[in-house]
């Protein structure tokens, strides 16, 4: 294969901005009142919006993430119209690039894959600049296209439902599979996961065989599977998804989300080179997948790795083309954002360079196909 290179783009594309304005401090609880101007190539438009940080893990860092809903429907940033919108800081990912890379390669795995579309915005709050922000579409009824009308249209956010015994602490103890839609109090669907749950756990190899495809989309759960594989995100193999029903016709399947826990780093920005196991052992559903006899799962998947090889969709070559894209948009804005937010900071592991971290991953990427490719006994 030749060598390829990623270039360094000197004239950036200049991005949208967001400027939000609002008085008092954030909340991390509930989403409150405040005022955005969005400004684009197009020109400027105010509107009034409530938003509230967001994160976990990530909440311990100097940025923030956001959480942000418009009074009404409006296209950002080239995106889909929508009211509900996530401005994710990407703090620990230098290349702000590991998520959207994800999120479009599931997608163009097959448009069925579900992922959340995204792009690139410069952020200021209450005039101050807070530097680069990858802003997404929230994953939800809308984006997902359920069926609302079907009582068996549903979604679940990190659902822990592959776990062997009950997590003993859920982010809500009154919603344990954190129900999104419907509302849980609306109409509980807490029955029916568990039924799935309990399948997956205790039913007989034959009748796994037989029975899962109507419980969950093979084909899905297969490109999730290999992503997984590929992106080395083993904090995606219990959560970071969401499963979801369109409607009584159709199996669950998986959309997925948060990718920064991949491709050389691990979600808190320590290296791995596949240094340590991803354990998908873990998950009871693939362990099933795998075992079962009746379902050529191992072949499947096998193939599928082959073809999407042969599409171009696993290559060095897929990866240098959108990293180079996104480049041109980000590269000046990047290093603005390095002068508020420096990348020797104490939160990360080395004093790596926007050009040096896009090199690990790239250099992840051709150590990852090439084990794969064995693992896989794939054949150019």
């Amino acid at each position: 294969m030749a060598l390829l290179t990623l270039l360094s783009c000197s004239e950036n594309i200049e991005l949208p901005q967001i400027d939000i304005l609002k008085s008092g401090e954030f909340s991390w609880d509930k989403k409150e009142e405040c005022t955005i101007i969005y400004t684009d190539d197009g020109g400027s438009v105010e509107m009034p919006a409530e938003i509230k940080y967001r994160g976990g893990y990530s909440a311990r860092y100097d940025k923030h993430s956001f959480s942000l809903e418009l009074i009404k429907k409006y296209q950002l940033a080239g995106l889909p119209k929508d009211d509900d919108w996530i401005l994710n800081a990407s703090y620990v990912d230098k290349t702000f690039m590991r998520h959207k890379i994800s999120y479009d390669l599931y997608h163009d795995m097959n448009v069925n894959n579900v992922s959340a579309a995204s792009s690139f915005v410069n952020l200021k709050l209450n005039g101050k600049v807070q530097g680069l922000y990858l802003i997404t579409e929230k994953i939800n009824g809308g984006q997902l296209k359920l069926n609302k009308k079907d009582s068996l249209a549903m979604i679940f956010k990190d659902p822990p439902f592959l776990f062997e015994n009950r997590i003993t602490n859920p982010q809500d103890s009154n919603n344990y599979y954190q129900q999104k839609f419907p509302k849980i109090k609306k109409k509980d669907q807490t029955e029916y996961i568990e039924q799935f749950r309990s399948f997956i756990f205790k039913s007989s190899p034959n009748n796994f065989s037989a029975k899962i495809g109507e419980w969950i989309d093979i084909e899905n759960v297969i490109d999730w599977h290999l992503l997984l594989l590929y992106s080395y995100n083993a904090d995606g193999i219990m959560k970071n998804f969401y499963l979801y029903k369109l409607d009584s016709k159709t199996p669950f399947r998986i959309a997925i989300w948060d990718y920064d826990h991949s491709f050389g780093r691990d979600g808190d920005n320590e290296m791995n080179m596949m240094d340590r196991s991803m354990r998908m052992e873990r998950s009871i559903l693939f362990n099933r997948l795998l075992e079962s006899k009746g379902l050529d799962y191992k072949k499947r998947l096998k193939q599928r790795w082959a073809e999407a090889r042969s599409q171009g969709l696993f290559s060095e070559e897929y990866m240098v083309d959108k990293m180079n894209t996104i480049d041109a948009k980000i590269n000046e804005s990047v290093h603005a954002n390095a002068k508020i937010w420096p990348w020797n900071s104490k939160w990360y592991y080395d004093d790596n360079s926007y050009e040096k971290e896009k090199e690990v991953f790239l250099e992840f990427v051709k150590m990852r196909l090439e084990v794969l490719d064995g693992e896989f006994e794939y054949n150019y």
